[in-house]
């Protein structure tokens, strides 16, 4: 079973993030595995393309490149 993590964010902020069209759960839990905010956005936006399989090699080979990333920061 997964474990439950607080990020701290309200149900307001939520909501707005995801009239923004970003989901702030999932960049929240991004940050914190240690990837930066500008490098969790761009692999937020290519993981979908991924999953439907409409990604190019190139935004594959981008996103693998951000998760293992040298200015990944050590996870909190």
């Amino acid at each position: 079973m997964a474990e439950i993590q607080d990020f701290g964010v309200s149900v307001e902020e939520y909501l707005e993030g995801l009239e923004a069209g970003i989901d702030i759960l999932e960049l929240k839990r991004l940050e914190a595995w240690g990837i930066p905010k500008d490098l969790a956005l761009e692999l937020m936006n290519i993981m979908p393309k991924v999953a439907n399989g409409t990604a190019t090699h190139d935004e594959i080979a981008r996103g693998l490149r951000i998760m293992s990333s040298s200015r990944k920061r050590t996870p909190q």
